[in-house]
């Protein structure tokens, strides 16, 4: 199975669109193949009910708790989503609602990848031209999603276990990015798997995004982390990625 993780909010969010994600996951993978988990805020008095959501063929789990402050609340709420995940589950999409699957047949594409540990995606950035450099100002420009890195973030759930977080409430398509460069570099190891296209992202005018926050950990598509222990904690989850890749190889 492939767990779907999401926060999603309709009141003042006009970007909001969770039927058209819902409808165009069901068009487009086995009923069998995929849940989706999905938090909403207390005070969202326009979100579904749950007469909504069962029309739909795969389980739907749906948590309600407060609304929390700024951007990073968004995702603190995952790591608590991933909990909630179907035992048989061996994939994660860190996810929002205003994505569109526009593929039939990608969730047998992310199935049939067998690594424990990996990330997966449409496109690879180029980690060997970033080891060493990845704080240079063009080279962030290449693995911030701004600049062209997917935008939805899909890993193993063995990854998910051994990272322990999602990044420290920042966009965590940035992290796997990040993590990719710094694993290649520990380790000479390439943990990314690339299936072909299978989602878009539907047009918005990004306004709720950029709103400020305290979080100086904050990594989003025009800026990164004004606080560097954002990057040691990194390289401690890089390492720990890297050591359990490696141990798994000897197990086999």
């Amino acid at each position: 199975m492939i767990s779907f993780i999401l926060t999603s909010r309709v009141k003042g969010n006009k970007d909001s669109n969770i039927g058209r994600f819902l409808d165009s996951l069901r068009d487009c993978t086995r009923p069998e193949n995929v849940e989706v988990i999905l938090k909403y805020d207390t005070d969202d008095d326009q979100r579904p009910s749950d007469e909504f959501f069962k029309r739909y063929p795969f389980p739907i789990k749906v948590f309600t708790w407060s609304r929390g402050e700024g951007r990073h609340a968004i995702h603190e709420a995952h790591p608590y989503l991933f909990t909630q995940h179907d035992p048989r589950s061996r994939f994660i999409t860190i996810s929002a609602d205003d994505f569109t699957f526009v593929r039939k047949g990608f969730d047998d594409d992310i199935l049939n990848i067998t690594d424990k540990y990996c990330f997966v995606g449409e496109v690879r950035i180029p980690v060997e031209q970033m080891v060493g450099r990845w704080l240079e100002p063009h080279i962030i420009k290449m693995w911030l999603h701004s600049g062209g890195v997917p935008y939805l973030p899909c890993l193993s759930v063995g990854m998910a276990e051994v990272m322990q977080n999602f990044g420290w409430q920042c966009n965590f398509d940035n992290t796997v990015s990040l993590l990719h460069v710094m694993v290649y570099e520990q380790f000479g190891l390439d943990v990314f798997r690339t299936v072909p296209h299978y989602y878009e992202r539907n047009p918005t005018d990004g306004a709720s995004g950029y709103s400020p926050t305290f979080n100086n950990m904050c990594t989003d598509g025009i800026r990164i982390a004004s606080n560097a222990y954002y990057f040691t904690l990194l390289r401690r989850q890089a390492r720990n990625i890297g050591l359990n890749v490696l141990f798994e190889d000897v197990q086999k």
